[in-house]
Order: C-alpha cells, then structure tokens, then sequence
C-alpha cells in the first residue's frame, strides 16, 4: 500500500502529526510526505499511489493535486484539523471561505472516500455541513493522552484499508475482470469445460483480495468461490465476512428476480416474459446487479423456451429490446453463450449505459 501525505501549508501541528504518522505506522505502508505542489506533482508523476492523504482545508493547491490523482485512479482520504468547524469557517467568510467552498473545498470534501476526524465536535460540525458522512474519528496523541501513536497509526491504517476495499471493482485490472467472468461462468454452470478463454495466474494478493470483496458486496460469492476451484484455483483465505468497507446510501436491497416475480406460471415463457418486465423496473430504479444477471444465466440454461412465441410475445409486450440487451450483458458480465440466447443480443447506446450502471452499483 503506497500513501502520498500532502501537506498544502505551513502548520506545525499537522507537520509533527504527519511525521509521527508516518514514523509509527512502520512497514504496513509506503508513506511519502509532499509539503510543495511540485513535489506532490512529482511523486503523483514518478510512482503509483494507492491513497493520497490531503491534510487540511482552503488551499486551492489541494485540489489540483486531488484532481491530477483521481485521472490517475488514486483515492483521497481527507484530514481537515478542525478546519471545517464553523468558527474558523466564519473567519473572512465573504472574501475568502465562500468563494473556496464554491469552487473547490465542498467538493474536495464530498470526493472524500473518508474524513478523518479528531474529536466528537469535529464530527457533529462536518455533519452539519452535510457534505461528506463517511467520517472516522481518530484523536490525535499530540493534544491528548487518550490514544498512543502506535494506536493512532493502526486506526489510520485501518482507513486505508477500508478505502482499499470498497467498489473494488474499479481497482481490477483488466485481466483480473476477465478471470471474474471466467470464475462466474465456471460456477453457474458447474462444469470447467464451458470455459473457453484463456486462463492466467493471479499472484497478486491485492487483486484476489478486489475480486473476492467485490464478489462478496455483490452477493455472488458462493458462485465465484465454486468457480475458481472448478479451474483449479487456489483461493487466498481471505474472510471477506470480516472487510469493512464503504458502500453506496442505497433505500433497500434488490430482491432476487424470484422473490419479485414468484413462482407461479403457466409455462417458461410466461415466466421470462415476467423476468425481464422485472428487469426492465431494475434498470429504471439504477437496481440491477451482477448477481440479477447471474439469476438470469442460470435460469436460461436450465430451462427450455419457445424462442417464436417467446419474441412475438416480448414484441407486443414492448420488451423485445430489452431483453436482446439483458443478452449482451450476460455475454459481457457472466460470459453467457449465445446458443443458449432466446433473442439475439443487442449492443446499443442504452446497452452500454445499462452496463456502466451495474459497473458503477457499488461506487460512492
């Protein structure tokens, strides 16, 4: 894990605070110190960086480094020192807080994955602001006998990691995504010999570590677990029942397609005609996951269609489209076959914006 601490102004509480930071989380992470814009640009430019850790508010600087980050995929963790408390905010507010907060600290405090706080009314006052809830509250062993360094330094870890292992789909490489899609494929339908594509080896622990938390938020764990050992992959222990991570403020959990639909059909095509109603209701409401599609891919393998009847029915039901694209994303997300497709796939606009949102389910 590689941390890029920026320090935007001279203070020398947050200069000690960072130092001890840096001294007393020993070799759990990578931790470079940038106290310049220029030597932040360069760090940014030379090496990748999991995390940048922005300390302190009101510095435009902050922000174009925060910007030049986030093009290259780096997460920011924000720590404001109580800056952000309303009588600091209140200092010059006309002339100088207002004009900042609207062009950049509002928003470099909303693209936060996490606020570390120092105290109870730090967080009461951020949480007024209404800008970002993801806080966590680390006291700071230079003002305060309550918390050793050492300890400081776990819990600020322990941040990293959390930010680490949330939507760890966008930290996938590529090759990784292709060999969730393999692992799925292998486990819906229980035999390594339907896939077909080119196997590699994942020896990074980080990216077993993605795709497990990642299968695990999305409800599909059983399946990518039966899968990977089908080819012959032997899984990292990884307890993903014990990761925290951030996930998106989301009104319920989507039921299953099933529990939606029922059971209770005169004949399959009835039934799937009713499933990709409900797929159609999903999509309107940003609610289809990869574990839907799932359902669907299993579903249709397992059961035979009227493929005419099935598409005249979809045609004057005005869902015909809708289910060519749920075919193309069983193809891209499940790696569904098309022998066993009812309806050709269709891969449009809509298609590709409907697939950005199951991409995006778990982003904050």
């Amino acid at each position: 894990m590689k941390i890029l601490h920026y320090i935007p102004q001279s203070d020398d509480l947050i200069n000690r605070y960072v130092n001890l930071l840096t001294d007393s989380m020993g070799l759990e992470a990578n931790n470079t110190v940038a106290t310049s814009e220029g030597d932040a640009k360069e760090s940014l430019n030379s090496s990748p960086y999991d995390i940048l850790h922005i300390h302190g508010c009101w510095q435009r600087s902050a922000y174009r480094i925060f910007k030049m980050a986030a093009d290259k995929g780096v997460r920011m963790v924000l720590s404001p020192y109580g800056q952000l408390e309303p009588w600091v905010v209140d200092e010059n507010y006309w002339k100088e807080k207002l004009p900042k907060k609207l062009l950049y600290q509002r928003h470099l405090v909303e693209e936060a994955y996490a606020v570390i706080i120092q105290g109870k009314m730090e967080e009461e006052c951020i949480r007024k602001l209404g800008w970002n809830q993801r806080m966590e509250i680390i006291r700071n062993p230079i003002i305060t006998h309550s918390i050793t360094s050492t300890e400081m330094a776990q819990k600020t870890y322990t941040v990293y990691r959390k930010v680490l292992d949330s939507n760890t789909i966008e930290l996938m490489k590529p090759q990784t995504g292709n060999m969730l899609r393999c692992f799925i494929k292998a486990g819906i339908t229980g035999d390594n010999r339907w896939v077909t594509d080119d196997l590699i080896t994942i020896a990074d622990y980080e990216q077993w570590r993605h795709l497990l938390c990642y299968a695990h938020q999305e409800n599909i764990y059983s399946i990518v677990l039966r899968g990977a050992h089908l080819l012959n992959y032997q899984v990292p222990d990884i307890d993903v029942h014990r990761i925290n991570s951030y996930l998106p403020q989301m009104d319920a959990t989507p039921k299953t397609i099933q529990e939606s639909i029922g059971l209770q059909y005169a004949s399959e095509n009835d039934r799937l005609e009713a499933t990709f109603r409900q797929i159609r209701k999903l999509v309107l409401h940003r609610q289809l996951t990869i574990s839907h599609l799932c359902e669907i891919d299993k579903e249709l393998r397992e059961h035979d269609v009227e493929e005419d009847h099935l598409a005249e029915t979809l045609r004057d039901d005005k869902l015909y489209k809708m289910a060519c694209r749920t075919m193309q994303l069983l193809a891209d997300f499940t790696g569904f076959d098309e022998g066993f497709m009812p309806v050709p796939p269709l891969n449009d606009r809509i298609t590709k914006q409907i697939h950005q949102q199951i991409y995006n389910h778990l982003k904050i």
